[in-house]
Parts: structure tokens; C-alpha cells; sequence
């Protein structure tokens, strides 16, 4: 007696004490999940680093310009460019030199404009991937947040279950020492009340692997105390698509697929590049200096800003490179694209084909649950009107420990069904506005 009644305070402490807990509902479980999960961070990041991608694409655009400077002292012998002469004997000369330039590619058959599309795409690529790890997340998200909520519910059961079984045993035990039953109703009795501590243990343990589980996916210190809210979703079939009729026209999966077919077209319009003619345009600006340098109508030697001046040049020119053989490489790699476009193209009908079908099977499973959960219902209210006939009977003594026993195992079953059912419907409803993009 002590024992069982210990059990009992320390199950209603238990509670107790995640009642006092920080709850989390679904709504804040999903905020979370987009705030603190590492895999979305990291999805961020590669966001980031293809919007640097696309600003290096359209910097190609910008013609390059670039500076330069030089000094140079020279002993002995050297042929001094800008003096035009040979420098001989243990003598010393220096030289500089300053100029600016610039180039600009002005055609390369389509290369930057192609290489600009496929960085957006591959931004846009990385946000879809984004918004697929999301559903992914999301999806096992609602499994382990329905999961978690069924357990505390069970649990929840499992203590009233074992305060009934108390006092079931209480019963017996008064009845035993008046002599009116056996020792075999006692025994029975206590079987029932150990049965339902057993179940309260089983699912309190499995409440709380729930909440470790939803923690390490909600990147929360496993060390915080929390516990989730009981949902309380409408059980509606009235927003759900009809069976037979989906709509994944907002899935990722199959955006992925699309962005990947479109990325193997500019690829092949990229290939297509090396048999245009590649047109350039350059320019530059500079001057230098020499030692050695003198003023050739009195021989004296020429001052420093007198030669910046004239030794200053200006220069600018096209550049035409057309392309006539490459043994056949362009061919062959035009077709290798060709060929990888096609199997783009199969990929992309396959996946519209399994998500069509990922979102058929979950509205099925979800009017199926449904029809389980009526069902249950229906199941649970006459094993509660049973347990409540037993019970009475019981009490004036019609009936025998071991049948009221068994309502009572039906009954307690009974309402494990349901709960168990109610939160598999929510989850299969939530699973659909999910596929669907809506949540």
C-alpha cells in the first residue's frame, strides 16, 4: 500500500513538473525551426554566397582597369630603352615608369550573359533548396511534435487509469478482510494496478524521448525544460483536395527539378560559345623616365618633367580572335549536353509523377485516419458504457473481479485507441498543408 501510493505521488509530481515547464505549441516549434535549426542556417549561407555570385557576373561586364609604376637603378652595362642607347663602364642609371590601362571584353558569343543567367539560376536553385529542407524539416518536425503530444497524452491516461486501479485494489483488500471475495480477487487487483504503472513508466519515458528528440531538431539546449502544448486542431476533411485530385504545383522538389533543366540549357547555350568570334577592346596611358636621357639639339641631359612629358604614350586597339578547329570538342561536348538535357528533362516528369503521388497517398492516409478515429469513437463510447455497467454491477457484487477486470483493460485500451488516433488525424492533416505549401 505504501508503495503504490508512493508511485502514485511521485506520477502526479512528475506531472506536476512538466506542467511547470515552458510549453512550446506548434506555431512557436515552427518559429524555432526557422530560427535556430543548423541546417536552415547553413541554407542561409549558401543563399548569401550565391548572391555573390550573381554580382561577380554582372561585374563582368565592367571594363577592368589596372595601374602600374616602376623604378630600377641599373650599374654596368645596359641597353637603356628610352634613351635609346648602350650604357657601358662602371657607371649607375635608373629608370621609371607609370601607366594605366584598361580592357573590356566586348563579345564572347553570348558567354556573359549566359554566365549571368545561370548565377541566377543557381540563386534561385539555393532558395528552393532552401524552402525543400524546410518541408523536409517541417514534415519530421510535426512527427516527433504529434509524437511527443501523444505520449504526454497516454500518459496523462495512464495515471488516471492507475488511480482507478488504486482504487479498484483498495476495494478488494476491504472486501478480502470483510471475507466476502478470495485472495485470487486481491491478486488480481494488484495485477491490474501494477499493469498500469508499468504503462505510466512507458510512456513518460517515451514523452520524454520525444522532447529530446524535438530539442535537437529545434537546436534548444537538451538541458531546457520545456514541454509542448496539447493541440487542439480542427479534425475537418472541408479544406482538404478531394481524393483523386493534388496540386504540387508549389512543390520544390519538383522546382528543383525545373531549375536543374533550365541550368542544362543555358549550359548547352554556353557550349555553343566557342564558335562565335571573341571581339576585345583595350587601351592605355603612360610615360617614363631615364637617367641617360638627353635633349638631342643641345646634349644636355633631359629634366625629369620634360621626359614625363615627352616620353608620355597613348594607345588603344581591337582585338578579333575567331575560332576555325578544335578537333571536333565543341561537337562533342554540344552533344554530351544535348543528351544531359534530355535526361533533365525525364528527371523533371519522374519527380512530377512521385510528388503527385507522395500528396495522393497522404490525402488517402488522412481520410483513412479519419475514418479510423470515427470508428474508435464509436468503439470507445461502448466500452465506456460497458466499463460503466460492469462497475455497477460490480459494486453490489453481480458480477466477478476478473469481468469487471476485463471492461476495465477494454476500456483503458479503448481510450489509448483514441488518443492515439485523434493525434495520427492532426498529424495527417498538418502532413498535407505542408505538400501543399500552406504551413
Amino acid at each position: 500500500m505504501p508503495k503504490n501510493l508512493l508511485i502514485i505521488l511521485l506520477f502526479s509530481y512528475l506531472t506536476q513538473f512538466v506542467q511547470a515547464q515552458t510549453k512550446l505549441t506548434l506555431d512557436q516549434c515552427l518559429d524555432l525551426l526557422q530560427s535556430q535549426n543548423e541546417d536552415i542556417r547553413q541554407a542561409n549561407i549558401n543563399i548569401l554566397l550565391a548572391e555573390v555570385d550573381v554580382k561577380d557576373a554582372k561585374n563582368a561586364y565592367i571594363p577592368t582597369l589596372s595601374f602600374g609604376a616602376g623604378h630600377s637603378y641599373n650599374l654596368g652595362l645596359a641597353f637603356d630603352q628610352v634613351a635609346g642607347q648602350l650604357i657601358t663602364g662602371n657607371k649607375w642609371s635608373n629608370n621609371a615608369n607609370a601607366n594605366i590601362s584598361t580592357r573590356a571584353t566586348l563579345f564572347q558569343g553570348f558567354a556573359l550573359r549566359n554566365k549571368l543567367k545561370q548565377s541566377l539560376i543557381g540563386l534561385e536553385s539555393k532558395e528552393v533548396q532552401k524552402n525543400r529542407l524546410e518541408q523536409s524539416l517541417k514534415l519530421e518536425l510535426l512527427a516527433k511534435y504529434f509524437e511527443a503530444a501523444a505520449n504526454k497524452s497516454l500518459h496523462q491516461t495512464s495515471l488516471r487509469q492507475l488511480q482507478f486501479a488504486q482504487e479498484q485494489l483498495n476495494q478488494e483488500q476491504t472486501k478480502f478482510q470483510l471475507e466476502t471475495n478470495t485472495l485470487v480477487d486481491v491478486a488480481q487487483a494488484e495485477s491490474q494496478v501494477a499493469s498500469s504503472e508499468l504503462t505510466g513508466i512507458v510512456n513518460m519515458t517515451s514523452y520524454t524521448n520525444s522532447l529530446v528528440a524535438l530539442k535537437q531538431l529545434l537546436g534548444l539546449p537538451l538541458t531546457d525544460s520545456v514541454s509542448i502544448e496539447n493541440p487542439n486542431l480542427e479534425l475537418t476533411t472541408a479544406a482538404l483536395l478531394p481524393p483523386g485530385q493534388t496540386s504540387v504545383l508549389d512543390d520544390p522538389t519538383i522546382q528543383l527539378a525545373e531549375l536543374s533543366l533550365k541550368q542544362s540549357e543555358l549550359h548547352l547555350r554556353y557550349a555553343k560559345g566557342p564558335y562565335y568570334p571573341t571581339v576585345s577592346f583595350s587601351g592605355g596611358y603612360g610615360t617614363n623616365y631615364s637617367s641617360e636621357r638627353k635633349d638631342y639639339l643641345t646634349g644636355a641631359y633631359m629634366p625629369f618633367f620634360n621626359q614625363l612629358n615627352q616620353n608620355r604614350n597613348l594607345n588603344f586597339g581591337l582585338s578579333l580572335s575567331v575560332p576555325v578547329f578544335d578537333a571536333f570538342k565543341t561537337k562533342n561536348n554540344i552533344n554530351r549536353l544535348k543528351l544531359d538535357l534530355e535526361n533533365k528533362q525525364s528527371e523533371l516528369n519522374k519527380t512530377k509523377v512521385e510528388r503527385e503521388k507522395v500528396l495522393t497517398l497522404a490525402v488517402q492516409e488522412y481520410y483513412k485516419s479519419a475514418k479510423e478515429y470515427q470508428v474508435l469513437q464509436v468503439q470507445y463510447a461502448a466500452q465506456e458504457k460497458n466499463y460503466g455497467a460492469m462497475k455497477e454491477r460490480y459494486d453490489i457484487g453481480v458480477t466477478t473481479a476478473m469481468e469487471y477486470n476485463k471492461a476495465l483493460l477494454d476500456y483503458n485500451l479503448a481510450e489509448a485507441n483514441v488518443i492515439k488516433a485523434r493525434y495520427t488525424l492532426m498529424y495527417n492533416g498538418e502532413v498535407i498543408k505542408v505538400l501543399r505549401g500552406e504551413k
